[in-house]
């Protein structure tokens, strides 16, 4: 299965080419789909065309004053977030974010949703493959062609009282400003558990061996190289990035990743 990704901009952080690179080196074809071009793609990246997938309109369902507003990089990460919904609806391959570092290929069973647990309550979607027929897609694409701001599968303290009391406020109402993680894994967590696949979701040490503020272990050489030991460990979610843009540590996880794909950036 071939593994696609999205990026908005032309240039990638260092640490997205470093975890592109970490896919491209297990063999797998990844594809990453953008709107322009992108001047520092690692070898053996296949660029796609965004538009033909979800088009650029979207950002603005998102928020209609998109870009000329105060973070439009929330804007983007949902935008990130309908995207990868599409592409499996589109049945392109399944998804990785650009921050996900690969150790070998990964090739989820085609017939049911590939979800991995971050915690006990929630699932992440760094690393996501839902079948066609998902009832989660059909839920993103009434949202997606209707007027309703709130997304309906959202928790009663978000879809309800934060949203009215923005109103009350004077403030601004998008999907933004209740959460960047309405789309991703808070929604999708939420809908798996009404559609009964909560249950079946992989263990968290696939992609999320370590997680809020331990995800920081991976620049620390204190922890080497731990997650390699253990037998279900497929990749890593780059969680915490500002270390990446510091000199990296000889003898972290980060340290040893970031030298293994020199070859290939």
């Amino acid at each position: 299965m071939d593994i696609c990704t999205f990026w908005y901009g032309p240039r990638l952080r260092e640490v997205d080419r470093v975890c592109l690179a970490s896919m491209v080196m297990t063999g797998q074809r990844v594809k990453l789909y953008a709107f322009d071009e992108i001047a520092n793609l690692p070898k053996g990246i296949e660029i796609c065309d965004a538009a033909p997938i979800l088009d650029k309109k979207y950002l603005r369902r998102i928020d209609p004053d998109f870009p000329d507003i105060e973070n439009p990089g929330h804007v983007v990460s949902q935008f990130s977030d309908l995207f990868r919904v599409t592409l499996m609806k589109k049945q392109q391959g399944l998804w990785l974010d650009t921050d996900m570092y690969l150790m070998k290929q990964f090739h989820p069973a085609t017939d049911k949703p590939y979800l991995a647990r971050e915690n006990h309550f929630r699932l992440g979607v760094s690393a996501m493959y839902l079948p066609p027929d998902n009832p989660v897609i059909g839920e993103f694409d009434t949202y997606m062609e209707g007027t309703v701001v709130v997304p309906p599968w959202l928790g009663f303290r978000r879809r309800v009282m934060r949203p009215a009391w923005f109103r009350m406020t004077g403030q601004k109402v998008t999907p933004a400003t209740i959460g960047i993680t309405a789309f991703a894994n808070d929604g999708i967590s939420r809908m798996a558990k009404r559609y009964g696949f909560f249950k079946d979701a992989a263990p968290k040490e696939n992609f999320y061996y370590w997680t809020a503020r331990d995800a920081l272990r991976i620049f620390d050489p204190a922890y080497g190289l731990e997650p390699l030991d253990h037998p279900d460990f497929i990749g890593f979610h780059v969680h915490k990035k500002d270390p990446t843009n510091q000199p990296l540590v000889p003898g972290s996880f980060y340290h040893w990743a970031a030298n293994r794909v020199a070859d290939y950036l």
